[in-house]
């Protein structure tokens, strides 16, 4: 009786879990209200060089209480030999000092790779923590590093059974979360962002279902099609809200970025594509700059920063390379933008990948900066 009992609940979780997926909207075309504007060439500087004893490939940013940037460092390459993944503290001079070391790997990989990072309103750093490329199955988190009196002193686990985590938004109590890749049967160009809130965090560990069958999944894309069995369909990767509190991500693989509008209990009451152009073939990272309400995204694979101004619905290049190695601040896999002021900080990630105008992994290891005219 009581296994027939479990595997009721079960069945019935099932459905109801089914049921609030099913509800997400559907995404409906909203490219021809987005005018497509020349490129300007705006150029960057170097804003801190990274020592590439601690640092390989660094990643995410966020802005910590006292005005420093905290860099997550998932040093993929010579993982090992760099000490394994980092923070760092960039503070106000620009000195580089390293945060936090400590963090937790996966029990069953022994790695942890910390991607996309933001403070949440309890004070604490939330991070995605990306397995994907250990271990294909589940093994991608949401880490929390405890901070007390303005220090890190522990991390934890505070959700898991993402695929590939990638970036972390906090927005009105939730943290959202892209997961790039799916790989559901059947469909394997699926992707999306989930939102989970403090309050359940605070209970203890989320853990996701998998399949994309957690009622937490608030979106979901399926990346073009393509003829080419070796083309990219890496799906979401950065997100972030405008003034009016909808959602934006982008797709890695194909550039598309979409726009979600919520209620206000945060129920997705409609998903759109604002941007789809030749000009942009990958939507890396993806900030608002709440002051302007002007978007800025990362394009790893052309070496390029674009601008959304969600008022106006405009969408151009504002700043574009060739492959170089990064020097003089010059563009190099740009993977996370952050707006601070007047500057517009890129992190470069230099791990090249197929398709990419970057080739090589070379010094210098570092941040640019664009200065913008606010």
């Amino acid at each position: 009786m009581k296994n027939q009992y479990l595997l009721l609940v079960s069945a019935l979780g099932a459905v109801l879990v089914s049921a609030g997926c099913s509800s997400l909207p559907e995404s409906t075309n909203a490219v021809a209200s987005t005018q497509v504007l020349p490129p300007l060439s705006l150029k960057p500087q170097m804003f801190v060089n990274l020592d590439p004893a601690t640092c390989s490939v660094p990643d995410g940013m966020s802005v910590a209480a006292d005005g420093s940037i905290i860099l997550s460092a998932p040093n993929y390459i010579d993982y090992e030999k760099v000490g394994g993944s980092k923070l760092f503290r960039i503070d106000k001079n620009r000195n580089v000092s390293i945060w936090f070391d400590k963090l937790t790997p996966h029990p069953d990989t022994g790695k942890v790779h910390p991607m996309g990072i933001e403070f949440g309103p309890d004070g604490n750093l939330y991070i995605a923590d990306n397995q994907y490329f250990n271990d294909k199955n589940y093994k991608s988190r949401l880490l929390r590093i405890v901070v007390e009196n303005g220090k890190p002193v522990r991390c934890e686990v505070a959700a898991s059974g993402f695929k590939l985590a990638n970036a972390v938004r906090w927005h009105n109590g939730k943290a959202y979360v892209s997961d790039t890749h799916f790989d559901l049967p059947g469909k394997p160009n699926q992707s999306g962002v989930y939102a989970i809130s403090l309050d359940e965090m605070k209970k203890g560990e989320v853990k996701l279902l998998p399949n994309a069958s957690d009622p937490h999944l608030v979106a979901q894309y399926d990346a073009k099609p393509s003829a080419d069995p070796q083309a990219e369909t890496d799906g979401a990767d950065g997100v972030t809200f405008d003034n009016q509190g909808r959602m934006y991500s982008g797709r890695f693989g194909d550039g598309v970025i979409s726009r979600t509008t919520f209620s206000a209990s945060g129920k997705p009451l409609k998903q759109e594509i604002i941007v789809d152009d030749p000009s942009i073939n990958c939507c890396d990272g993806i900030v608002c700059d709440r002051d302007t309400n002007k978007i800025y995204v990362t394009n790893s694979k052309r070496n390029s920063i674009h601008m959304y101004d969600v008022d106006k619905s405009t969408f151009r290049i504002i700043s574009e390379n060739g492959n170089t190695t990064g020097a003089g601040g010059k563009l190099d896999q740009p993977c996370e933008p952050l707006v601070i002021g007047d500057e517009l900080i890129i992190v470069n990630f230099d791990m090249p990948f197929p398709g990419m105008k970057n080739t090589k992994h070379d010094l210098p290891i570092g941040l640019s900066v664009i200065k913008l005219d606010k």
